[in-house]
């Protein structure tokens, strides 16, 4: 039987859930004209899954988007070459003229493709000269001079952060920054996985994105409608699971939508497995066992990457989670002096492996969570 539980791809149509007042605010916004968004909250809390749906959205309503995904373009040359491309083959009109390009584009080269079914496109490559300021600054137009006037788009930054390694001293925001505020038909959706590199990047006076887009937390769903989703995902696919099950599957993993859909999924394996219809609490245990044991290697591998700080601050918050770090938590841990503490403790927030829940720090990844406890 289909698992109706969904980790490995974005969560999207009945896999998606909650977010309605979010998603119709943000469909709002786009509709109604121009609107800049940062979208940001930790990982695992279904950002990239929202904007999934809000881009299904937009492009029934007539508003094309293209979504570029910046951790998979290390360089600057491939930035460009990669958006200009991305841009021009979903935004340019029909009967756009291949000549109008090169007014366009001076800085690179077209290339006419082919691909597996035999239909042509158009590609960029960069053309021999370095990459800088006016060559990023004519690729980042590129949008606006295609909408001119033939309505309007919306591009999607996903782990955009990663733009502060394309140029050195923020070079490439102060580039972007001043391109696209004087963009009228294009909005920009900013999202990424390492949401305090993110969030600064928009909210610090010093910072050249400072107050240019409107930011978004995107919290924990409630409670409520992750136990509700849980029950109706076994109940689409023939099995039940009852209320108290459903609400010890949730709190087991934080309410943390993706690990949602993850432990569901292992949890119904299990069941199908049995050939059982109805889910039991034993069967909720047996796949979070499973499952943080699943990624041993993984976390493993992660602890060899840290500083002897930063582990016993992970090991010290999987046993006890703070709102601070006074000297009796430091003592009790062996965590050393503050500043040691503090240090440790901004490069694991930075790197989205502790955050702030509730009041307190705590490890991001439950089943990483456990792992660490077993220590």
């Amino acid at each position: 039987m289909e698992n109706p539980f969904n980790y490995l791809q974005f969560a999207t149509g009945d896999q998606f859930y909650d977010r309605k007042e979010i998603r119709k605010d943000l469909l709002s916004r786009f509709l109604s004209g121009q609107s800049n968004v940062v979208l940001y909250g930790p990982r695992r809390y279904g950002k990239s899954s929202l904007v999934a749906e809000l881009v299904g959205d937009l492009e029934k309503a007539g508003i094309p988007c293209v979504t570029l995904d910046v951790v998979k373009i290390p360089s600057i040359d491939l930035f460009v070459s990669t958006y200009a491309t991305k841009v021009y083959r979903r935004l340019a009109p029909v009967k756009f003229e291949f000549r109008k390009i090169g007014m366009f584009l001076k800085s690179l080269r077209p290339k006419m493709t082919l691909d597996q079914t035999g239909e042509t496109g158009l590609s960029f490559e960069p053309s021999d000269a370095p990459i800088g300021a006016e060559a990023l600054t004519e690729v980042l137009d590129l949008p606006q001079k295609l909408l001119s006037g033939k309505g309007r788009g919306v591009i999607v930054f996903d782990e955009f952060q990663e733009v502060k390694d394309l140029l050195p001293n923020d070079g490439f925001e102060r580039v972007m920054r001043s391109a696209i505020q004087s963009h009228r038909n294009v909005s920009y959706i900013f999202l990424g996985s390492r949401y305090h590199i993110l969030r600064r990047m928009f909210t610090d006076h010093n910072r050249p994105f400072y107050k240019s887009a409107v930011t978004i937390l995107l919290d924990k769903p409630p409670v409520e409608e992750s136990v509700r989703f849980v029950v109706e995902r076994f109940a689409s696919a023939g099995k039940t699971i009852d209320r108290e099950t459903a609400e010890r599957l949730v709190a087991k993993i934080e309410n943390i939508p993706y690990y949602i859909q993850q432990l569901g999924f292992e949890t119904f394996r299990i069941v199908d497995d049995a050939r059982r219809k109805s889910a039991l609490p034993a069967d909720v245990d047996s796949a979070y066992a499973h499952l943080s044991g699943f990624n041993r290697d993984q976390y493993e591998q992660l602890m060899l990457t840290l500083s002897v700080s930063q582990k016993k601050l992970l090991i010290a918050l999987a046993r006890e989670r703070t709102d601070e770090f006074g000297d009796a938590y430091r003592r009790r841990y062996a965590l050393g002096v503050s500043s040691t503490v503090n240090s440790a403790k901004a490069k694991l927030m930075e790197d989205g492996l502790i955050e702030r829940s509730d009041g307190q720090y705590v490890v991001a990844d439950p089943f990483f969570e456990q792992f660490l406890r077993m220590a």
